[in-house]
């Protein structure tokens, strides 16, 4: 006989109702896995672990027995039944019915598997309750559970239209004042904000709703006597909630909002809410509910055209939004790079004033044609989203053209994102989950006491609607700013909310309702690609920055099966031959704009056997890096070239990869094949690919090879200060009998390279004895600053660097340090090792000059050790600054 664990009777010892919650959830997980495998006699270890915290919960027991006596049962006779043993379950049968009691009729076997089907479902419902009970006993759950336990589902409904009708009623009573009428309108505002997130609580730390609950719920949401915000956060609720814990009921629930509502914001909510609530479904994937609702859903694209537009284009927009951080970092990067450029023009005129510098003078400062920018070249490169399938151009920006934010919206740019993290901390606003998926409306309190703290309030109204048609998390953090530092709001915020024809000063009372249509009036497919791409990026908000996200199902979640969540068309749901079609296109749609993830995770299962699939393959096994994956790149370039020899861009990619595998024989065989294509390449072009095969074989030590091609490139680019720097550091390095004379050719090298520096310290030190010429010497020492600052970093890095080492190898080590230390100072921001690594390398042949490795030690920590020392009083000075 089994051991048997009386489930009636509640533990005397209190410790051992601590359970590990994380256990415990792993434990629901194998349960549930058991029971649609139908491995029933299987689940008692889970069985005992699970349910002994609730053995006080008899609703709870007695739903658990009879669904899993009658699942078991239904696959017996009666003889088999008397005999199966009474702690089958691990406690005693008698707890429940008696075998006698279930009415399990005789069936047909295909009538026993719906009937069996449908007992699962049972234990499936009793299982989402169990498990967010489970949930329930800590964290964000705990609190949600008790923020919505006296909210009664089927009593929501008529409490939020008290709220619309009392708020119809104060907008008719005309006996109030303009003051009276706002602080009532305050006072609704707040009770309507604490009833929505008490109702929010209940919805997510809810367990499964029965039909008649879910009947309620959905005629809420779809009601026109309940407002539009309330109902898309409850949709959010509904998502939130049935991702986290796969429910069934609250999935087809979210489906059924998405089809049969009227409301934009709610449709879109819903969309995306049951497209990721299916990734996440476990093993209900192979359930028959779950496999009936896929297939109707097939049917139902292959019908409905605007459907099937619908999922592909919130798919896209996933795709896009998950992806936007690093867009918008290179967006940034680029505006900052080209500004700079302009800055220090500016700064030469600015200078040359300040000083009263005459023509003469002003000629040391003379601004090379290259540095100005011609209206027909653009210096930002294009950010190439190339979203040509949603009907938008790529388009090439510039400071004086920059994108507006639909601009950005449609290229996947989200410059507010990386500044998010920092506003959101300013208040508590963002602790409590409900805010995370609250749209945007002007009478929210938040946006109303940040509205009290400025006097210009039409004009930070236009600053919220503005920066909430990007996304409404980040008006609200905008909010979180001014509250938190309301004297210290820059006077210059709202300047670019400026309206030309706007008479006022913005001080006066700002019409809601006028500001509100200007900003989020649009056509209707605009508007509804704004809707879809303001919800996803908070839901990409709350994915990176709520911090009790780990809690919670998020769209950037790794699922069992390592798909992310936002690859919706990958999941479950969609694996109908009837969608492949769609997930190449989106595989591709991925590859232009360079997603590996999702390229990755739409090709799974594809064959691979065109030259489109090896090279999308192939490029994402390079964006992964490491030397495995590397491997398998080459592999598939390799298998095109067989397809077709003569394909120019396959040799790049297999460049790459022999590069970044230190392949030096393949890379170069590689080369020569490229070279084939020569004739293919710009000047420009032929000289970078030069210029790489340079750096490659220097870093590998392949001297001789390089000597030559060194020579070609300081010759035929001689403004180029990388191939100047690579021949210089050869000269050093390349050793034999024309070594001596090599040194000299170093070092007449480098002193032409550091020239102006010597020459303007020289100066310095003449001007200190002599008193006299300064304006003349601030100038060119100016002069020489913005020179400086155009230098190729690497470049002048690698003439230190050898600079070094010729202090070295003259017996000067005193000398090598400063020049090292500038060379540090530069490849400790990329890889603190790099340096290291160099000077161990280059010990093998330093130690025939006399450097011995303790010498060289030495040095190191010298270098090290004075850095740090320079980095400690830059801190000092900064936060002595703040």
């Amino acid at each position: 006989m089994s051991e048997e664990v009386n489930l009636s009777e509640e533990s005397n010892n209190p410790e051992e109702d601590v359970l590990d919650q994380d256990f415990l959830l792993e434990k629901v997980d194998e349960m549930r896995d058991l029971i649609h495998q139908q491995r029933f006699s299987e689940c008692k270890p889970m069985l005992v672990e699970v349910f002994t915290p609730f053995s006080s919960n008899k609703q709870y027991i007695n739903r658990l027995l009879q669904s899993l006596l009658t699942s078991l049962f239904a696959n017996m006779s009666l003889f088999q039944r008397k005999k199966i043993p009474d702690g089958v379950f691990g406690f005693p049968i008698q707890h429940n019915k008696s075998f006698e009691e279930l009415d399990i009729p005789e069936m047909t076997p295909e009538a026993r598997a719906k009937y069996i089907s449908s007992t699962i479902s049972g234990l499936d419902q009793l299982l989402v309750d169990v498990e967010m009970d489970i949930r329930s006993d800590q964290g964000v759950f705990k609190d949600l559970k008790k923020l919505g336990e006296e909210i009664d589902i089927k009593e929501v409904k008529s409490t939020l239209e008290k709220f619309v009708s009392r708020e119809a009623m104060l907008f008719l009573n005309h006996d109030l004042s303009k003051e009276e009428q706002d602080q009532a309108s305050a006072r609704l505002y707040q009770e309507w904000e604490e009833c929505r997130e008490k109702i929010f609580g209940r919805f997510v730390s809810s367990g499964y709703w029965n039909d008649e609950e879910r009947a309620a719920v959905k005629d809420t949401i779809l009601s026109p006597t309940v407002d539009s915000l309330t109902s898309q956060l409850l949709v959010s609720a509904i998502t939130l909630s049935a991702a986290t814990v796969f429910d069934m009921g609250k999935f087809t629930l979210l489906y059924d909002i998405y089809r049969q509502t009227d409301d934009d914001e709610v449709k879109v909510r819903a969309l995306l809410g049951w497209l990721l609530v299916s990734t996440n479904c476990g093993c209900y994937e192979q359930h028959p509910d779950f496999r009936s609702f896929a297939e109707q859903l097939t049917e139902d694209c292959k019908n409905d055209s605007d459907l099937l537009a619908e999922i592909i284009k919130a798919q896209k927009m996933l795709a896009v939004t998950v992806f936007s951080e690093q867009k918008s970092i290179d967006y940034t990067n680029d505006i900052m790079s080209s500004l700079s450029k302009r800055f220090l023009g500016d700064l030469k005129n600015k200078v040359a004033d300040l000083l009263d510098a005459d023509e003469d003078m002003r000629n040391l400062f003379g601004i090379d044609e290259d540095e100005e920018t011609s209206e027909e070249e653009s210096p930002i490169r294009s950010v190439d989203i190339n979203t040509d399938e949603d009907g938008v151009d790529n388009l090439n920006v510039d400071v004086d053209s920059p994108l507006s934010m639909d601009e950005m919206m449609d290229k996947g740019i989200d410059i507010l994102l990386p500044q998010f993290k920092m506003l959101r901390d300013q208040t508590d606003f963002f602790t409590h989950l409900y805010n995370w998926f609250m749209p945007f409306y002007l009478k929210n309190p938040h946006v109303t006491e940040a509205l009290g703290f400025v006097d210009e309030k039409r004009k930070f109204c236009k600053a919220f609607c503005s920066t909430a048609r990007s996304c409404p998390a980040d008006a609200y953090s905008l909010a979180n700013l001014i509250i938190s530092h309301p004297n210290e709001i820059p006077e210059n915020i709202v300047d670019c909310y400026d309206d030309p024809e706007d008479d006022g000063d913005g001080s006066e009372p700002a019409d809601e309702e006028e500001i509100v249509n200007e900003f989020f009036k649009e056509p209707g497919e605009h508007r509804a690609k704004r809707i879809r791409i303001n919800y996803i990026r908070n839901l990409l908000r709350f994915s990176k920055f709520y911090k009790e996200k780990d809690e919670l199902f998020t769209i950037l979640d790794e699922l069992d099966d390592d798909k992310p969540a936002y690859a919706v068309l990958a999941g479950p749901l969609f694996q109908d031959e009837f969608f492949d079609k769609y997930r190449m296109a989106i595989a591709r749609y991925s590859f232009r704009r360079e997603f590996p993830d999702m390229v990755e995770v739409m090709l799974e299962g594809v064959p691979c056997d065109t030259l489109e699939m090896h090279f999308m393959k192939g490029w994402v096994c390079m964006q992964k890096g490491d030397d495995h994956s590397l491997r398998m790149a080459v592999d598939h370039f390799k298998k095109m070239l067989k397809i077709k020899p003569d394909m120019k861009q396959v040799y790049l990619q297999l460049g790459i990869c022999y590069r970044n595998l230190i392949q030096v024989d393949e890379y170069l065989e590689n080369f020569d094949k490229l070279m084939e294509f020569k004739d293919s390449f710009s000047e420009e072009e032929l000289f970078e690919l030069k210029l790489d095969k340079l750096k490659f074989i220097v870093m590998n030590n392949r001297f001789e090879e390089a000597m030559p091609l060194a020579y070609e490139l300081d010759y035929t680019h001689p403004e180029n200060q990388m191939a100047g720097a690579l021949l210089t550091q050869l000269l050093i390095k390349i050793g034999g009998e024309h070594a001596e004379e090599n040194f000299q050719k170093a070092h007449q090298r480098l002193d032409e390279y550091f020239a102006e520096v010597n020459e303007l310290f020289g100066s310095f030190d003449k001007m200190k004895k002599s008193g006299k010429d300064t304006k003349n010497m601030m100038m060119q020492a100016m002069d020489l600053f913005f020179k400086m600052m155009k230098n190729d970093k690497l470049a002048e890095a690698y003439n230190n660097y050898s600079q070094g080492l010729l202090a070295l190898i003259e017996h000067q080590p005193k000398k090598a340090l400063e020049p090292f230390f500038r060379a540090y100072a530069y490849y400790v921001e990329k890889d603190e090792n790099v340096f290291f690594e160099a000077l161990k390398e280059d010990y093998k042949w330093l130690k025939n000059y006399g450097c011995s490795y303790t010498d060289l030690m030495i040095i190191y920590n010298q270098v090290v050790a004075e850095h740090q020392q320079t980095e400690d009083e830059l801190k000092k000075y900064a936060d002595k600054s703040e």
